[in-house]
């Protein structure tokens, strides 16, 4: 496994960690792999509702260096992304 894939496989994990831990949210295998192959990974806002108020506490009590990932809901698709922070540039 190379650096890179090992750094991935890694943040993924630590997402996956966060998300169970502080919001007793799972994410799927599918969701996972979407992950780690393309850095975000997609949450139907209904399924994410009950655990929102749970993942935004510890976004907002957290130090956000400390944070591997962020989430954003997109407007346009009605879905929560879970997003590895560092994985894309923004023109």
């Amino acid at each position: 496994m190379s650096e890179l894939d090992q750094t991935i496989a890694e943040r993924v994990a630590e997402v996956k960690e966060d998300l169970e831990l502080q919001a007793g949210l799972v994410l799927s295998d599918e969701q996972s792999d979407e992950l780690r192959l393309t850095g975000r990974a997609t949450i139907d806002l209904v399924k994410l509702a009950p655990y929102l108020s749970k993942i935004m506490n510890y976004l907002h009590q957290s130090d956000n260096e400390d944070i591997v990932w962020s989430l954003v809901i997109n407007t346009i698709s009605g879905n929560a992304e879970v997003t590895l922070k560092g994985c894309r540039l923004v023109l």
